[in-house]
């Protein structure tokens, strides 16, 4: 199965593109999980962070050449989702709290 998805991956980055895409999955999942338990002000650094992390690797990928800008897609999707998710949190936290 994973030489697979090797293969299938190879347009888009290859291996790093799979490592990426399962991390980015995980830490979506554990944010969701883990956003009721989360203060405040770490869901906003969440934002901060997606951002910090998204921008060097789109901009890695993009150095890469074409092989590798499923990357960047995921890194930037990636940073998106957590933004959304924890900025949601964040209003349903002052919603709550009026």
């Amino acid at each position: 199965m994973l030489e697979s998805l090797r293969t299938w991956a190879t347009p888009y980055g290859g291996d790093v593109f799979l490592y990426i895409s399962f991390l980015a999955i995980a830490s979506v999942i554990a944010l969701v999980a883990l956003k009721d338990r989360l203060s405040t002000m770490l869901l906003n650094r969440f934002i901060r962070l997606g951002a910090l992390i998204a921008l060097p690797l789109t901009i890695i990928a993009m150095e890469l050449g074409e092989q590798h800008w499923g990357v960047a897609v995921v890194a930037v999707v990636w940073a998106v989702l957590v933004a959304i998710l924890s900025k949601n949190a964040i209003t349903a936290r002052t919603i709550q709290k009026k």
